[in-house]
């Protein structure tokens, strides 16, 4: 489990839905709500791994770095199921305002601790699987077999050892009870792939597990983020706020103070 402290930073936080790799497309967005002084956490699938690493490092360098930086706006990147996990495994994204963070990483605010977890199972996967083994040598892979959001409470000990209390979470996907029920497409997917529905079904067990153990274990969640579905919703489920946020929807994170 990674501690990341911004507890010098602004305590000003707003999450992201998919980016898909619009990095610009999310930056503009940004400085046209006029958000300054803040920092900007994406919900997974933020694009990382379709193309070589130098291109994302050209993105930030002539791209979108002056403009965060004049609105002085960190970027905090989540894995989603359209991101190569080693991105964020290994911190790959490591600027002074644009970063990748590993699964059950914890970002700290003044008044903020918020667990980040990433990943979800992508319904067109063996689509994907099948383009990329026709495809030609050297090209980009679009997916990744280690995708999947993963369930570890060895990581979420480490809360109780530390006695940190988490109060907001980000994931890609969400727990079972959050809406949507389905994925769109999802049966045309299922014909074709006959583990799908189960894998997804476990998914949404695995990560109604994480918020089982978090309230289990009295930590006081007021709200969860997450995106994935292409869509916006939002339900009060035992008191706890989920927000689903659609493709570059912006919203911000109560400040608790």
């Amino acid at each position: 489990m990674q501690f990341l402290d911004l507890s010098d930073y602004s305590d000003k936080c707003f999450v992201s839905g998919d980016i898909h790799g619009e990095f610009e497309t999310l930056v503009f967005e940004i400085r046209r709500r006029h958000i300054n002084d803040a920092i900007v956490i994406v919900a997974g699938d933020c694009g990382f791994g379709f193309e070589h690493p130098n291109y994302y490092d050209n993105i930030y360098k002539y791209k979108i770095r002056k403009k965060l930086e004049k609105n002085n706006v960190l970027l905090l990147m989540v894995r989603g199921n359209h991101d190569d996990p080693v991105f964020f495994e290994k911190e790959l994204i490591d600027y002074p305002y644009m970063k990748t963070l590993p699964d059950y990483t914890i970002v700290h605010t003044q008044s903020h601790n918020i667990l980040c977890v990433g990943g979800a199972v992508s319904v067109d996967r063996k689509l994907r699987t099948s383009f990329m083994s026709i495809s030609k040598k050297g090209k980009m892979p679009i997916w990744w077999e280690e995708e999947a959001f993963v369930f570890k409470e060895n990581e979420l000990i480490e809360l109780e050892k530390e006695h940190i209390l988490i109060d907001t979470v980000i994931t890609h996907t969400c727990p079972a009870f959050c809406p949507p029920q389905t994925k769109a497409d999802l049966e045309h997917f299922c014909a074709n792939d006959d583990m799908l529905y189960d894998d997804i079904k476990k998914e949404r067990q695995d990560v109604k597990a994480l918020y089982d153990w978090l309230k289990v274990h009295n930590h006081p969640l007021i709200s969860w983020y997450y995106g994935h579905f292409h869509d916006s919703a939002m339900t009060d489920y035992e008191g706890v706020l989920f927000c689903l946020l659609n493709i570059n929807e912006l919203k911000e994170i109560p400040n608790l103070k």
